[in-house]
């Protein structure tokens, strides 16, 4: 598949939501979706660390990834 000079590559915008949502089954997933590969793989090692440290820090670390992966995709949006 050729690319002409009129052709232009349109991503979408990532969604909020489904940033979070996706993050809530994955850790880091989220992130991925809004663009962030470094930065999925990042909270996706931190959260499973945290995971089996103690249960705790691992719900703790998995909200801040839900919350990083909304706010991420937000950013994205320009909200």
């Amino acid at each position: 598949m050729h690319m002409y000079e009129d052709e232009i590559a349109v991503r979408r915008a990532p969604h909020p939501g489904i940033a979070a949502v996706l993050s809530v089954l994955i850790p880091g997933l989220g992130q991925v979706y809004a663009g962030n590969l470094l930065t999925g793989a990042l909270w996706f090692l931190a959260t499973g660390f945290f995971y089996w440290m103690i249960l705790l820090p691992g719900f703790l670390c998995h909200g801040f990834c839900v919350w990083s992966a909304y706010q991420a995709a937000k950013h994205w949006r320009g909200y």
